[in-house]
């Protein structure tokens, strides 16, 4: 079922509201060591079923923390809420702030929270793809009223403040699944959203 659009949505009527994923929802998955869990916003599979893409939510509250992906897979993890967290990989160990996105090249990825923290889970997004394939494109911004996705976008996530887009909400703690085949119009001045694109399909400008 379809729903009237609002004229200033800047989308056709007969467009089909994007479905709301909210994490509170999802499935808790425990981390590969430490405590902490792993929830599954979203996977992009081909027809047999190889993983392209898959985006979660993380929380840390050890002071150490493991993420184990699939074979020959590598990842891109976002600062999201909490505690600061340091990323250890081959190359580097660095202190990821909010919004802030760090590559790993590696199927494993290492957190480690300062002994001497505040209390509360740190909270991490991961985007893991497979490594030997062109990886997915996203883009961290904050919209303006002119703000356009073009056709491509999966999956837009926010980050701070509320967007909507035809007729869905997301706010923190949420993201929307979004029809790849037609560009959207998201609403939402100020609000602060990372979005995933299928492969080759986005350019930041």
């Amino acid at each position: 079922m379809s729903i009237p659009a609002e004229e200033d949505d800047g989308v056709e009527a007969d467009q089909s509201p994007p479905r709301v994923i909210r994490f509170a929802d999802l499935p808790r998955q425990p981390l590969d060591q430490g405590r902490g869990s792993a929830r599954e916003i979203w996977a992009d599979v081909d027809h047999d079923l190889t993983l392209r893409w898959q985006l979660r939510v993380v929380e840390i509250k050890d002071s150490t923390g493991l993420l184990v992906g699939p074979v020959g897979t590598h990842h891109y993890v976002v600062g999201l809420a909490g505690p600061q967290v340091a990323v250890r990989n081959s190359e580097s160990n660095r202190v990821l702030r909010r919004a802030h996105v760090m590559p790993v090249r590696s199927a494993t990825v290492c957190f480690e929270r300062p002994k001497l923290r505040p209390p509360g889970a740190s909270s991490l997004v991961v985007l893991t793809f497979a490594g030997a394939a062109e990886p997915p494109e996203f883009s961290i911004r904050t919209l303006t009223p002119q703000a356009e996705l073009p056709a491509g976008a999966q999956l837009l996530l926010a980050l701070r403040g509320t967007v909507r887009v035809n007729g869905a909400e997301a706010a923190p703690g949420s993201a929307l699944l979004l029809d790849a085949t037609r560009s959207h119009r998201p609403q939402g001045a100020s609000a602060h959203v990372l979005t995933v694109h299928r492969p080759g399909s986005h350019q930041d400008p």
